[in-house]
């Protein structure tokens, strides 16, 4: 035979006497957790509070020391020429290296020239004045980007060096990025024709020496003497027709009168008898 639990049996039967009571036990039970849960989220409440201001400040710090490096950062002409539009003005170094890139590209169309000067600055600042300023000879950038320090946090000034001299860029943070300001930066022209290339896309002007090659000096052939033509041989129609006729030998004339007969010392042979 099972032995009944008294705690759960005087629990029951103290419950089952009376609805009231059971209504109330509910009640009782239902405020204990209330009671304990709003406990528990007091104090985690607490401690979550103090680790996200912990947090909140580390990612400050974080961002402003990570974002002042970036701000500084000189960058060169050939991590410019292969960034993306969107990326040009997250910085004064970039804007500026991309306005100087674009400003000594010759082989550019003027629309072309015009359209990227257009992406670092307002467009209407690009007019005929601007234009007549850009360099007809080709110039070189020498070396990356320098940040002058000191020059504010809305607005700075960079400079770049060039074959034909330094470009000083002023640059101001906008809405859109960083921008060269008004007046456009641009190149002394008589600077740009006197200077020579040495880096970037440009190359040196190749200097062409005329040489004279002399001809072959040929000896002097030594003329053929034409061989003496045999006698019986007929001499050809040009050498009969050019050499002299022969002068004739006249005939011996003969005397009239007997034929003398010569004396012999001995006497002629008589006939035989």
């Amino acid at each position: 035979m099972r032995t009944a639990n008294p705690i759960t049996t005087a629990i029951r039967s103290w419950v089952l006497r009376s609805p009231g009571r059971l209504a109330s036990g509910i009640a009782i039970m239902v405020a204990v957790l209330y009671l304990a849960r709003l406990m528990v989220t007091a104090v985690t409440g607490a401690e979550n509070s103090g680790s996200d201001v912990h947090a909140h400040d580390a990612d400050t710090s974080n961002t402003s020391v990570t974002s002042t490096p970036a701000a500084a950062e000189e960058v060169t002409e050939t991590a410019v020429a292969t960034m993306s539009a969107s990326s040009i003005g997250r910085s004064p170094a970039t804007a500026a290296m991309y306005y100087a890139h674009a400003f000594v590209d010759t082989t550019a169309s003027p629309t072309q020239w015009a359209v990227a000067l257009s992406r670092v600055t307002r467009p209407e600042r690009v007019n005929d004045t601007l234009a007549a300023a850009r360099p007809t000879a080709p110039v070189s950038i020498l070396g990356p980007t320098r940040t002058l320090p000191g020059t504010g946090t809305t607005g700075t000034t960079v400079e770049i060096d060039t074959s034909a001299g330094t470009m000083t860029v002023a640059v101001t943070h906008t809405d859109d990025g960083w921008q060269v300001d008004s007046p456009l930066p641009t190149l002394d022209l008589d600077d740009v024709a006197a200077a020579a290339p040495t880096t970037g896309r440009t190359t040196a002007p190749t200097t062409t020496t005329a040489t004279t090659t002399q001809s072959p000096v040929t000896a002097p052939t030594p003329e053929r003497i034409p061989e003496s033509q045999s006698s019986s041989e007929p001499a050809p129609p040009a050498q009969r027709a050019t050499s002299p006729a022969p002068v004739p030998v006249p005939a011996p004339v003969p005397v009239p009168g007997p034929i003398p007969i010569p004396e012999l010392d001995t006497p002629l042979p008589s006939p035989i008898a």
